[in-house]
């Protein structure tokens, strides 16, 4: 069977549209839609540069209060991730961090020796610099695309001081699972829409600040793009989390100074970014501003972070 010229240029324009869907199902930083999937042999590098700070947190009946030191933190994440194969992506990333202002309670203790009463004590600010929490994780694909994905990984404490009311870290081995869902991963024309959600549960063996997390996120373009590593586009995210106390250790500042009212605690954001892809280079860059909008027992916190990612292929 013979093959028309027409029919020759429409099976090699179906070609390069394929070879283009499969660069698309990759990894991006938090601010782009996708589940985070990098094909096979292919690799990702990103750091993101954040920052938070507030002088108000929620109290434990959601009323707005002045803090009792002024929050001022900052995150500087590595990562490295790789495509073992179309199915499995595995990850690792180390946080450099700086805190300053949170709090620790101390519940009372009696010395069996000396018969002393240490009594209930609850220190607030503190100030501290260095290598957080690193984690190693793999994430898995649920289909055949880059619409749907759970991820697990092993959180190795780093930098804590439990006599600090701010430290880097939980100061405990943790495990995290996670889901991810987003809508087609494939080129989507200029004015575009598309949506990313997710949610994911941190658990740690000493119980610090067990926590669930959850985001809805919609995204415009402003190019092509497939919203992840092609293109120019804007999102608008929403996040929630909620955090289960125990002895004041989730290191933030939790409660109207009152030991006995110390809770668990939950926040909501709202974040909005952009996120540009530069063209046959490899390299992909987005800024994004928040803030703390509802909560209980957390932070009012304003947020700001700039991040770039670097892919290539083995």
């Amino acid at each position: 069977m013979r093959i028309k010229g027409v029919d020759l240029i429409r099976l090699w324009q179906q070609i390069i549209k394929c070879i283009i869907l499969i660069a698309g199902l990759s990894l991006a930083p938090s601010a782009y839609a996708g589940v985070g999937m990098l094909a096979g042999g292919e690799s990702l590098y990103n750091s993101d540069l954040s920052f938070a700070g507030g002088n108000a947190i929620w109290d434990a009946s959601r009323n707005k209060i002045l803090s009792v030191c002024k929050r001022r933190n900052a995150n500087l994440v590595q990562g490295y991730e790789y495509g073992y194969s179309y199915f499995y992506t595995v990850y690792a990333n180390v946080t450099f961090a700086y805190r300053k202002c949170g709090q620790i309670y101390r519940s009372m203790r009696i010395n069996r020796v000396t018969g002393k009463i240490r009594p209930a004590t609850t220190k607030f600010g503190g100030q501290a610099s260095g290598i957080g929490d690193i984690q190693i994780g793999v994430r898995a694909r649920l289909n055949h695309a880059n619409t749907a994905a759970w991820e697990g990984a092993l959180i190795i404490p780093g930098g804590y001081d439990g006599n600090s009311p701010a430290t880097l870290g939980r100061g405990a081995l943790g495990l995290s699972l996670g889901l991810k869902f987003a809508s087609d991963a494939g080129l989507s024309k200029r004015s575009s829409w598309a949506w990313k959600m997710g949610t994911k549960l941190t658990y740690f063996f000493a119980s610090k600040g067990n926590s669930i997390t959850s985001f809805g996120q919609l995204s415009y373009a402003f190019t092509e793009t497939n919203f992840e590593q092609t293109g120019n586009f804007m999102s608008l995210r929403i996040n929630n989390s909620f955090a289960m106390a125990n002895n004041g250790l989730q290191k933030t500042l939790f409660y109207n100074q009152i030991p006995s009212s110390l809770t668990n605690s939950d926040s909501t954001s709202l974040s909005l970014g952009y996120s540009h892809a530069f063209v046959n280079s490899g390299w992909s860059t987005n800024v994004r501003v928040g803030k703390a909008f509802f909560g209980r027992s957390s932070p009012v916190d304003y947020t700001a972070g700039w991040g770039f990612s670097y892919r290539w292929m083995d």
